[in-house]
C-alpha cells in the first residue's frame, strides 16, 4: 500500500512540474489518495506548486492544501488571497476559513473588496469562521456597501451563524434573485440553519420557490433540501 501511495506521488509530482499542467489527471490521481489521511509528501508537493506560472497548476495546489493544516498552508494561504487568479483566490480564503486563525483577517478584508462577487462571498464566510467581534464588525461594515447578490449569502449568512438572527429573512428573500447560483448557494445555506425554530418558515418558502418557473439545477438543489427539512 505504502509503494503504491508512493508511486501516486511521484506521478502527482511530475505533472505538477510539466508544461502546461495536466489538471485532469493530476485530479485523477489524486482521488485514488484517501485525503483524510493525506501524506505530508503531498502537502509538500502542492507547496512548491503555489509559485507555478501556470494558473491551473496554482488552483489544483490551493484546491488540495485546503485538507491540511500546517503553518507553511496558512502562510501559503494569505499569499494565496492576492493572486491574480479568481479560483485561487477563493480557494485561499477558503483555506483560511478552515484554519479560523484571526491573523488572517487582514487579508480576508482585502478580499471582501475583490472585484469578483465570488471572491467576497468566500471572503465573507471565511470572516464569519474566525468569529471574533473584529470579524463581525467588517461583514456589519461590508453589508453596507455591498450590492451583489452573490457575495450577500456570505454576508448574511455568517452573520446569522454569529448570531444575528435576523438576518434569516434576508437569505430567504434571496430565494427570488434572478441569478441562479445566488439562490442554490442560499439553499445551501438554509439547509445548515434549519433548527426547530426556523423550520417551518424554511420549509414553507422552499415549497414557495418550487411552485416558481425555475432553472433545473435550482430546482434540484430545492428538492433535496426540502427532503432533508421533512425527514428531520
Amino acid at each position: 500500500m505504502l509503494e503504491e501511495m508512493k508511486k501516486i506521488l511521484d506521478k502527482i509530482k511530475t505533472i505538477t512540474q510539466q508544461k502546461p499542467f495536466d489538471y485532469e489527471t493530476a485530479e485523477d490521481l489524486i482521488n485514488e489518495l484517501n485525503l483524510e489521511e493525506a501524506p505530508l509528501e503531498l502537502e509538500k508537493i502542492l507547496l512548491a506548486s503555489i509559485n507555478n506560472d501556470d494558473e491551473n497548476a496554482r488552483i489544483f495546489a490551493y484546491e488540495y492544501l485546503y485538507y491540511f493544516d500546517s503553518e507553511a498552508v496558512f502562510q501559503a494561504a494569505l499569499t494565496g488571497t492576492t493572486d491574480d487568479n479568481d479560483l485561487v483566490q477563493m480557494c485561499a480564503v477558503e483555506i483560511l476559513g478552515n484554519l479560523a486563525k484571526i491573523e488572517s483577517l487582514p487579508y480576508l478584508e482585502k478580499a471582501l473588496k475583490e472585484e469578483d462577487p465570488s471572491v467576497r462571498c468566500f471572503a465573507a464566510e471565511s470572516i464569519g469562521f474566525v468569529g471574533t467581534d473584529e470579524a463581525k464588525i467588517l461583514l456589519e461594515k461590508q453589508l453596507d456597501k455591498e450590492t451583489d447578490s452573490f457575495a450577500k449569502v456570505g454576508i448574511y449568512s455568517s452573520l446569522y451563524f454569529l448570531g444575528e438572527e435576523a438576518m434569516l429573512s434576508n437569505i430567504i428573500a434571496l430565494l427570488d434573485d434572478s441569478y441562479h447560483l445566488t439562490v442554490i448557494r442560499s439553499l445551501s445555506v438554509l439547509e445548515d440553519c434549519i433548527d426547530q425554530a426556523n423550520k417551518e418558515i424554511i420549509l414553507l418558502s422552499i415549497e414557495k420557490l418550487l411552485k416558481r418557473d425555475i432553472p433545473i439545477s435550482v430546482k434540484e438543489k430545492a428538492e433535496i433540501v426540502l427532503e432533508k427539512i421533512k425527514r428531520e
